[in-house]
């Protein structure tokens, strides 16, 4: 098992365009890899799939900030209390609330998650620290390229095709005849 080959085999990741690896060869290398134990958190982090995993803890304590503050913004847009929407959460980070909050000024919503999904990009290279060489690269990398295939997913077509269902008016109801 070789960390050093996984990080060097892995392909370079941009949050603007389509991964050159898929999730499941990703995870196939880091199985064959990586320590089982580092392989799962990989996964839970990519998947985002239950783990107990500290990087997977320390991840999800991040995505909680931001969380919190996106619905703390659309709570304050709407004019109402975001308290039954806040995650609980032990973590703080102001830059990536920072991040968030900045992304709020976007009026469009595409451009609005793609800044939340920017500070999401920052926020796994963080939990990577300086090390580029370290099991917390790759799971820095497993984040990200959730991001990224989360993105080259989306498809303009289909995404029409959605809206125009859900703004078509419905049927009419059929009257119902009284039981007798």
């Amino acid at each position: 098992m070789s960390l050093y080959y996984l990080l060097s085999s892995l392909p370079l990741l941009s949050p603007d365009s389509a991964p050159a690896v898929s999730a499941d060869a990703f995870l196939d290398q880091c199985r064959a890899q990586l320590p089982a134990r580092d392989a799962a958190a990989a996964e839970a982090l990519l998947r985002g799939t239950p783990s107990d995993a500290p990087a997977v803890a320390a991840w999800r304590a991040k995505e909680a900030v931001l969380r919190n503050t996106v619905a703390r913004e659309r709570a304050r847009a709407l004019g109402t209390d975001a308290a039954q929407w806040l995650r609980p959460t032990d973590a703080c980070d102001t830059y990536l609330e920072s991040l968030a909050e900045d992304a709020f000024q976007e009026t469009d919503p595409w451009k609005r998650e793609k800044a939340l999904d920017r500070a999401r990009w920052l926020a796994a290279e963080e939990l990577q620290g300086p090390d580029p060489l370290s099991v917390r690269a790759v799971f820095a990398y497993a984040v990200k390229l959730a991001i990224a295939l989360r993105w080259a997913a989306l498809d303009a077509a289909q995404g029409q095709r959605k809206l125009d269902t859900l703004l078509r008016p419905a049927a009419p109801a059929e009257p119902s005849t009284p039981p007798l």
